[in-house]
C-alpha cells in the first residue's frame, strides 16, 4: 500500500474581483482535482492553533502527525538549519534572516524580488558583525539564517515580526523586543545589527547592485526534537520539497529527503523533477509528502492570474501523470490526499488560519458526492479533522 499527501502551499484564498468573484481554486482548471474529489471525500481541516503563529512550519509539522502545541520548536529556522546540516545546540537560537527591500523606512518587498542564491551569498560574505557568537549562514535566495551562539535567552521570550505580513509598514515600529531583561539585551542587539545591514548593504550594493537593502530577522527558534516518523506509524517515509523548512522536518522526524535538482519554492520550479523524484521515492518508501510552495509565493505577490497558474501546474503536471503512475504500479492499492496548509490572501498578501479544503481518494475511501474540491465544496462537508490527527485517519487499516 502507497500513500501521497500533495502539499499546495498557501492555496486556500478568498473570492477575487478580478476572478469573477471566484477564489483562485474555483477559478482554476483543475480537472485531476475535482476527479478525486467526485470520486473521494472532502473536508475540512483545522491547522492552525491558537497561541502558534500563521505559518507553514506550524501547519505542515501537524499535518505530518506533530501536534504543532507539543512540538513547535518556537520558529522555523532551527527545521531549516537542520536541513542544511547546521547544529544548533541547547545554548543557541536560531532565527529566520530576510533580504528584504524597503521604501524609505518601510518594508517594501520580502523576498528583494526573489534574489538569486548567488547574489544573496555575495552579500551575506561581505557583510560584518562584530559578535564572535552571531553568525549568518546563506540559504536559498532570501532566505537565510542567522545563529546566535551561548545565549540562554529563550525563543519565546523574543518578539519578532514576520516580514510577508508587515508590508509598507515602519520598520522602526516593528523590530526586535525582549520580554525578560537578558531577552531585552539580546533584542537590542539584533535591532542594531538589522539596522547597521541597511548601511552596509547600501555600500555593497554599489558593486552588487541587488536590491537586498537589509537583514530582516524573524522566527527565532530552539532545537527540535521530533518522535521518529517509522517508530510513530510503522511506515517508512519521504519528503519531496525545495524548501528547507520541509527538509528540515523531514530529518527531525528521521524522514528520507533529498535536494531536487532545479526547485525553487516558486511558479517556475521544475514540476517534472518533482513528480521524478516522488515516483522514484515511493519504490522504496511507504509514504510520500510532496510540497509546492508556488501558490504560496503568488500569493504573497498580490498576483491573482498567477496563483491560478500555479494551481493549474499542479493539476496537470503533478497530479495527471502522478495519479497514472499509481494505477500502474501499484493498481488499487494507494491513497492520495491533497491540501494547502493555509490560507494566503492575494487580497494582501497574508497568511489567514481559518480551516482548509481537503481531499483524499483512493482504496477503501467511499465517494460522499461531493463534486468539487474548492473552500465552498469543502464548506458543505460533515467531515471535519484537526491536523495532526489526519494520518491516523490516513493510514487507517494500511496494509
Amino acid at each position: 500500500m502507497k500513500y501521497v499527501i500533495v502539499l499546495c502551499d498557501g492555496m486556500a484564498d478568498f473570492p477575487i474581483p478580478i476572478l469573477e468573484n471566484k477564489t483562485p481554486l474555483e477559478y482554476a482548471y483543475i480537472p485531476n482535482m475535482h476527479f478525486l474529489a467526485k470520486n473521494g471525500q472532502v473536508g475540512k481541516m483545522k491547522t492552525i492553533f491558537e497561541n502558534l503563529p500563521i505559518e507553514s512550519a506550524v501547519a505542515n509539522m501537524g499535518i505530518l502527525g506533530y501536534e504543532p502545541s507539543v512540538y513547535y520548536p518556537n520558529g522555523r529556522a532551527s527545521f531549516e538549519a537542520l536541513a542544511q546540516g547546521i547544529a544548533i545546540g541547547d545554548n543557541n537560537l536560531a532565527f529566520r534572516c530576510n533580504l528584504i527591500s524597503l521604501n524609505h523606512d518601510k518594508i517594501k518587498d520580502f523576498t528583494s524580488a526573489n534574489i538569486s542564491d548567488g547574489h544573496a551569498k555575495n552579500l551575506i560574505s561581505h557583510f560584518k558583525i562584530n559578535n564572535a557568537d552571531i553568525k549568518i549562514f546563506p540559504g536559498q535566495s532570501y532566505r537565510n539564517l542567522l545563529i546566535v551562539r551561548n545565549t540562554d535567552v529563550c525563543p519565546k521570550d523574543i518578539i519578532t515580526s514576520p516580514p510577508h505580513m508587515n508590508i509598507k509598514k515602519s520598520i522602526k515600529d516593528i523590530l526586535p523586543q525582549g520580554r525578560t531583561p537578558e531577552s531585552k539585551k539580546l533584542a537590542k542587539i539584533l535591532s542594531e545589527l538589522m539596522l547597521d545591514s541597511i548601511n552596509q548593504l547600501s555600500s555593497l550594493n554599489k558593486y552588487y547592485k541587488t536590491e537586498g537593502d537589509m537583514f530582516w530577522l524573524w522566527s527565532p527558534s530552539s532545537t527540535p526534537s521530533l518522535p521518529n516518523f517509522y517508530e510513530k506509524y510503522n511506515l517508512s517515509g519521504s519528503i519531496v520539497a525545495a524548501l528547507d523548512f520541509l527538509k528540515g522536518i523531514g530529518a527531525a522526524a528521521n524522514m528520507n529527503f533529498e535536494d531536487v535538482p532545479d526547485t525553487n519554492g516558486y511558479i517556475d520550479t521544475s514540476y517534472e523533477n518533482k513528480l521524478k523524484y516522488a515516483i522514484k521515492s515511493l519504490e522504496t518508501n511507504d509514504f510520500v509528502y510532496i510540497h509546492i510552495n508556488a501558490p504560496d509565493e503568488e500569493g504573497h505577490n498580490r498576483n491573482a492570474l498567477n496563483k491560478v497558474k500555479s494551481i493549474e501546474n499542479i493539476d496537470h503536471k503533478i497530479l495527471g501523470p502522478l495519479i497514472l503512475n499509481l494505477r500502474e504500479q501499484y493498481g488499487n492499492n494507494f491513497r492520495l490526499a491533497i491540501l494547502p496548509d493555509h490560507y494566503t490572501a492575494v487580497k494582501d498578501g497574508k497568511h489567514y488560519g481559518f480551516d482548509v479544503p481537503f481531499l483524499v481518494y483512493g482504496k477503501d475511501i467511499q465517494s460522499d458526492k461531493l463534486n468539487e474540491f474548492t473552500e465552498k465544496e469543502a464548506a458543505k462537508s460533515k467531515f471535519n479533522i484537526i491536523s495532526y490527527n489526519f494520518l491516523n485517519y490516513f493510514f487507517k487499516n494500511n496494509v
